[in-house]
């Protein structure tokens, strides 16, 4: 008997070791079995894959009480609610489950935000010392819907639906190309965008504005490289990067966002570096009516240089230059004088 025990209590532990990481274990939502009301969550515009957990908090509209729902029930919860009207908020899996995400002001509605915590930036980035950017990497994929509910009354007639939250994906992609000369002689590529927003306003479904921005790194392991089809020395340096989007009063003056470019040439020594002002050069598309999920992209594909010409520095402007299609950089190593 004791050697079956042994056995069955190390199968047990073979098969739950075995278990999905993404698998979670939620605690029973609050009141949830004895509440006679129901917020429905509907997920089909959030375009990512089905979540395996979800938080939904509830805030009176006139006491500012809060209620807490941490369920693995995508579907809907059951919150115990107090009579009147309530501002209700969901997100994809809970505060503690993202490593790049922070939530903060989740005590009233209308301070709600998911914001990208501050992180040690790499050793290879340079930064930008203007007091009001710090360094944070790219953020999960984060769902979120705001609603006020239909008037809660407890009239013991059944269960009664107040309302259906619809959860949209607020993190955007952005898309950067670049176009270069000789691109076999780049043997690596890493870079960083400034001047991105910091976070989102939940209720209000918009962008931080820029008091604070951050400042994301692109590892080199982010870039690809591809040859164009009509000159084969000409190619093209590709990476995406997630993030909160511009922030919400972005102007687009060139100097608000920075691209910092550095390649690594084919001899394994020399490294080009570029810092280029493209806050005017990121342009955002619409996603289809109704949808977000996979459709918050930014696109970054700066113009050519007056003449073609792949000498850049710190010293050049981009509202000086021209407005041709592409970005070139020449992969040439520095000259000798």
């Amino acid at each position: 008997m004791v050697r079956l025990r042994l056995i069955f209590i190390a199968a047990v532990c073979l098969a739950l070791a075995s278990c999905d990481a993404t698998i979670h274990f939620y605690p029973e939502p609050a009141g949830g079995a004895t509440s006679d009301l129901r917020l429905n969550v509907d997920w089909s515009d959030y375009g990512k894959t089905v979540p395996t957990g979800m938080t939904v908090i509830c805030h009176h509209t006139e006491t500012g009480e809060k209620n807490h729902t941490i369920d693995n029930n995508i579907a809907y919860v059951s919150p115990r609610l107090s009579q009147g009207r309530h501002w209700a908020t969901v997100f994809n899996l809970t505060e503690d489950e993202y490593s790049y995400i922070g939530f903060r002001g989740l005590d009233a509605v209308e301070t709600a935000e998911a914001f990208a915590p501050e992180q040690e930036g790499p050793k290879w980035y340079s930064g930008r010392t203007d007091g009001r950017s710090y360094v944070a990497w790219p953020p999960e994929w984060l769902a979120t819907d705001t609603i006020m509910t239909d008037h809660v009354s407890h009239s013991g007639s059944g269960t009664k639906v107040i309302g259906t939250l619809h959860p949209r994906n607020i993190i955007y992609t952005l898309h950067v190309t670049i176009h270069t000369e000789n691109i076999g002689n780049l043997r690596a590529a890493r870079g960083s965008i400034s001047g991105m927003a910091s976070g989102r306003k939940l209720a209000a479904d918009m962008p931080n504005d820029n008091s604070v921005t951050v400042a994301h790194p692109i590892e080199s392991d982010r870039w690809a490289r591809s040859r164009t089809s009509s000159k084969p020395d000409i190619g093209l340096v590709e990476a995406d990067i997630r993030c909160f989007g511009l922030p919400g009063n972005h102007a687009g003056s060139p100097v608000e966002n920075f691209l910092e470019f550095q390649a690594m040439l084919a001899d394994g020594k020399t490294v080009l570096r570029y810092n280029i002002p493209v806050g005017h050069l990121i342009a955002e598309s619409d996603p289809p009516p109704g949808r977000r999920g996979d459709n918050l992209d930014l696109w970054l594909d700066p113009p050519l240089p007056p003449g073609g010409s792949s000498d850049w520095g710190l010293d050049v402007w981009v509202e000086d230059w021209g407005e041709p299609e592409d970005v070139n950089i020449g992969l040439h190593p520095p000259t000798k004088e």
